[in-house]
C-alpha cells in the first residue's frame, strides 16, 4: 500500500512520537529518536520539492463547518519545514553527541522540542484561523517550559516573564480571530480573504492593530521585545537556539503570510511593518553594543537580524521576499552555531560575562574558530552565506532605486563588526592580567559534540560559494508568498 503524499505527516509524525514517549524511554530511544524524526520530515520536505514546484499540495479535514483542518503545503512552506526540522536535527545531534545537563535529556525536554517543532509546523502550513491559534499555543507553551527547564532563579524567572508576555500576545490574537470570525462567518484563511475587504475600514483597522500587538510580541519587533533578552539570558543556550532559530521564524511567516494574503493591496501595510523592521534592526544593533553576558548580545544579535527579515519583506518585492527568506536560513544556521558555542562556554568556563572570557580561544580554539565564523556570516562578508542573502536584499531595494534602507542595512553592519570583534578580540586576549583561570571549572566536551557546528559551518560555506543551489527555491517561495490571487483560486477552488 503506497502512503499518500499529504502536509499531514509534518504534524502526526511528532505528535505520536511525543505522545508515545513512555515507550522510548522504556527502549531507551528519546535520544535516537529526537535526532531521527526530524531528519526524516527533512529528507521527506527535500523530496516533496519537485512535487510543490508542479502544484501546492492541499488537506482539508472539514469537521463541522467552519470549522475544520486546511493544510497548504506551497513553495514558501516548504522553505520553513525544510528549515524547521534542519534546525531539529541539528539542536538534537548537538545535545546527543554533547555531555549535555540532565535536564536536556530526559522525556520533559524530548516532548517539548517535538511539540516546539509540530506547533510552528502548524503554524506555516494551516490556512485556518482558527487552527493557527491552536497551533500557535503549542509552540508557545512548549517554548515556556524550555526556557525554565534549568530551575534555577534565572531559568524560573524566564519562563514566568515568557508565560505572562506571550499570554498576553495570544490573547491579542484570539481577540482579532473572533473579530474576523464575527464579520465573515468565516476561519479558512482564502475564505476570510475574499471577504476581508467588506468589513468597515474601521473594524478592519482595528483587526489589524490587535494582530500587530499579537504576533509583533511573538515575532519580538520593536516596540514589543523589551523581554526577549530576559528569556534568551535565563534560558539554556541551546534552548534560546531553538527560539531564535525556528519559533521566531515561524512567527514572521505567520504575520507576513496574514498580510500579504488577507490585504489585496500590500502597500498599505508597507509603511508600518518597513518602519517596525527598520526600528528593530537599528535600535537592537546599538543596544547590543553595551552588552556584557554573551547571551544578551546574541540576543540583541538576533533582533537586529529579525528587524533585518522584517524590512525586507515588508517592501513586498520578489527580489526582497527572495533575500529575506533566504536570510532566514542563514540567520536560523548563524544562531544555531553561536548559541552552541555559547552553551559549550558555559559548560567549561561556568560564566558568558566578557571579563570572564579573556583568552578563552586559546582553550577552546575550535569552539571560538566556529564562533568567529558565525560572526562573519552574520556580518555578511564573503564568502559566507550571509553575504548573499544580503546582497539580494540590498540589491532588490537598489532595483527599485530605495536608498535609505541600503544606508540603514550597512550602518547596522559596522555596528555589529563593532561589538563582535569586539567579543572575538577578547577571546583571543593574551594579557594574563585580564584571565580569570579560577572560573574555569566545567569538563572538557569531547569531540563528537563539534560535529553539528562544523556541519553549520560547511552549509554556512557552501551556500556562500554555491547560492544558485537554492536560488529557485527561494525565488519560488517568494513567488508564492505573494501571489494573493493564486493561494485564493487554489483553495477556494479546491473546497468548492
Amino acid at each position: 500500500m503506497e502512503l499518500q503524499l499529504t502536509p499531514v505527516w509534518f504534524i502526526a509524525l511528532p505528535l505520536l512520537v511525543a505522545f508515545a514517549s513512555p515507550l522510548w524511554v522504556r527502549l531507551q530511544l528519546l535520544m535516537p529518536l529526537l535526532f531521527a524524526v526530524p531528519l526524516l520530515l527533512l529528507v521527506l520536505a527535500i523530496s516533496l520539492v519537485p512535487v510543490v514546484r508542479a502544484a501546492p499540495l492541499l488537506e482539508t479535514i472539514v469537521i463541522a463547518p467552519p470549522l475544520g483542518i486546511h493544510l497548504h503545503l506551497d513553495a514558501a512552506a516548504l522553505v520553513m519545514l525544510i528549515l524547521f526540522n534542519l534546525a531539529g536535527a541539528l539542536m538534537a545531534a548537538f545535545l546527543w553527541l554533547g555531555d549535555t545537563e540532565p535536564y536536556l535529556r530526559g522525556r520533559q525536554p524530548f516532548i517539548l522540542i517535538m511539540l516546539l517543532i509540530t506547533g510552528c509546523t502548524g503554524m506555516v502550513l494551516t490556512g485556518d484561523l482558527f487552527n493557527l491559534y491552536v497551533f500557535l499555543e503549542i509552540a508557545g507553551v512548549s517554548a515556556y517550559a524550555l526556557s525554565a527547564l534549568r530551575r534555577d532563579r534565572g531559568a524560573l524567572e524566564a519562563g514566568l516573564k515568557y508565560l505572562i508576555i506571550g499570554s498576553v500576545a495570544a490573547v491579542f490574537f484570539l481577540f482579532a480571530v473572533v473579530l474576523i470570525y464575527l464579520q465573515t462567518g468565516q476561519l479558512n484563511m482564502a475564505a476570510v480573504a475574499s471577504d476581508f475587504a467588506g468589513i468597515p475600514a474601521p473594524m478592519q483597522a482595528l483587526i489589524g492593530l490587535l494582530l500587530l500587538v499579537g504576533l509583533g510580541i511573538k515575532a519580538e519587533l520593536f516596540p514589543f521585545n523589551f523581554w526577549v533578552p530576559d528569556i534568551y539570558r535565563g534560558s539554556d543556550p541551546a534552548t534560546a537556539a531553538l527560539f531564535s532559530g525556528i519559533l521566531v521564524k515561524a512567527f514572521i511567516f505567520v504575520l507576513f503570510h496574514l498580510v500579504f494574503l488577507l490585504l489585496a493591496d500590500p502597500d498599505v501595510a508597507r509603511a508600518w511593518l518597513m518602519g517596525l523592521g527598520a526600528l528593530t534592526m537599528l535600535v537592537a544593533e546599538l543596544v547590543a553594543l553595551r552588552q556584557q553576558d554573551l547571551r544578551r548580545m546574541l540576543a540583541y544579535s538576533s533582533l537586529g537580524q529579525v528587524g533585518l527579515i522584517v524590512l525586507a519583506l515588508g517592501f513586498a518585492s520578489e527580489a526582497t521576499t527572495a533575500g529575506a527568506l533566504f536570510h532566514m536560513v542563514n540567520h536560523t544556521l548563524v544562531k544555531l552555531l553561536l548559541f552552541f558555542v555559547a552553551a559549550l562556554m558555559l559548560r567549561r568556563v561556568l560564566s558568558l560575562r566578557l571579563g570572564d572570557l579573556h583568552g578563552i580561544g586559546h582553550r577552546m580554539p575550535v569552539a571560538t574558530g566556529l564562533f568567529v565564523l558565525g560572526s562573519l556570516a552574520v556580518l555578511g562578508l564573503p564568502p559566507l552565506s550571509g553575504f548573499i542573502s544580503k546582497l539580494w536584499i540590498l540589491k532588490g531595494f537598489a532595483a527599485a532605486q530605495l536608498f535609505w534602507p541600503i544606508a540603514l542595512i550597512l550602518l547596522a553592519a559596522l555596528i555589529e563588526a563593532a561589538y563582535y570583534f569586539r567579543w572575538i578580540k577578547v577571546f583571543y586576549d593574551t594579557d594574563p592580567a585580564k584571565a580569570h583561570p579560577g572560573i574555569m571549572a566545567g569538563p572538557v566536551q569531547g569531540a563528537p559534540v563539534y560535529l553539528p557546528l562544523l556541519l553549520i559551518g560547511g552549509l554556512l560555506l557552501l551556500f556562500g560559494v554555491a547560492p544558485f543551489l537554492l536560488e529557485v527555491s527561494f525565488v519560488e517561495g517568494a513567488q508564492s508568498l505573494l501571489a494573493r490571487e493564486a493561494t485564493l483560486e487554489q483553495v477556494l477552488g479546491a473546497r468548492l
